[in-house]
């Protein structure tokens, strides 16, 4: 009796060993062993051997078939993500602009920072579009023009002459010139200041609605700057992230014994059953050797 279920036992016993073996040595030995100076074959195991290969492998295999620019674009632009995304700016949109600012700002004094900046820029360019009107000529051709209206046939008119208004008009456009170059940006610093208060107590959708766009307009055009971004940005996104690198550099750089590990949390299952198979096939040839 021992003798017609040695071989099958045998069979199965070294089928076992031979595929455990086998799947052991994909990573191990993890490095170079060498005897007497001499370089042991199959030596390290074939993953360490050949993590280069395999990482670049995975990279491209990710890249090229799993995570490319059209699914990512897809996910992005189906019905649901659309939806949230459009829910989620209409909701930014109502939120009063200050909000925005304090949501950028890591405390209140980069609040401050921000906000005092932004007056300051704001008055500056109100500043320097007001300096480029030239009040000299106004004053000049427009208080001309008024003054001579206002005197033209009274008997103060009769003793000033033209010559005598331009004169007079001159010195004063002159002076209020300088003036204005001089003290224009202290003039308008606390109305801008005033202003932009009051402009950060507002919201965004109200300035939009209250001229005459719908909320369903102003949603679609919202849908509409979403599609046009995403289908010009995710690729040009997905190429300057270069997805194959990263995973095969984020492989490269991982340890022999994390590469492993990753490998048989993924796979244990697999590998087992390859094992077993190997005692089936083995118990089964055990048994074709005694038929035959």
């Amino acid at each position: 009796m021992l003798k017609y279920i040695a071989a099958p036992l045998i069979g199965a016993l070294i089928g076992y060993c031979t595929n455990y073996i086998a799947v052991k040595m994909l990573f191990r030995p993890r490095h170079e062993k060498y005897i007497f100076g001499h370089k042991v074959p199959l030596t390290p195991g074939a993953i360490p051997k050949g993590k280069t290969r395999l990482a670049k492998s995975v990279g491209n295999v990710i890249s090229n078939h799993l995570v490319t620019s059209e699914d990512i674009e897809s996910k992005a632009l189906n019905e649901e993500t659309e939806a949230a995304v459009t829910e989620r700016i209409m909701k930014m949109l109502k939120s009063d602009i200050d909000s925005g600012f304090r949501a950028i700002s890591s405390s209140e004094e980069e609040y401050e920072m921000i906000t005092t900046n932004l007056d300051y820029a704001v008055t500056l360019r109100m500043a320097d579009a007001v300096k480029s009107i030239n009040f000299s000529d106004i004053i000049k051709v427009k208080g001309g023009q008024i003054i001579g209206e206002q005197l033209g046939g009274s008997m103060l008119g009769m003793f000033i002459n033209p010559e005598m208004i331009d004169s007079i008009l001159g010195s004063i456009s002159d002076n209020i010139g300088r003036y204005v170059d001089d003290h224009c940006y202290n003039f308008l610093a606390p109305e801008v200041s005033r202003s932009m208060e009051k402009l950060r107590g507002d919201n965004i959708y109200d300035m939009i609605t209250s001229n005459g766009v719908s909320d369903e307009e102003l949603r679609a055009k919202v849908r509409e700057i979403y599609r046009k971004t995403i289908k010009a940005v995710i690729p040009e996104l997905i190429a300057k992230m270069d997805i194959a690198s990263m995973v095969s550099q984020k492989i490269e750089d991982m340890e022999v014994e994390q590469l492993e590990d990753m490998v048989m949390e993924v796979m244990s299952k697999e590998l087992t059953t390859i094992v077993n198979l190997g005692a089936l096939i083995g118990f089964i040839l055990g048994l074709v050797n005694l038929i035959f």
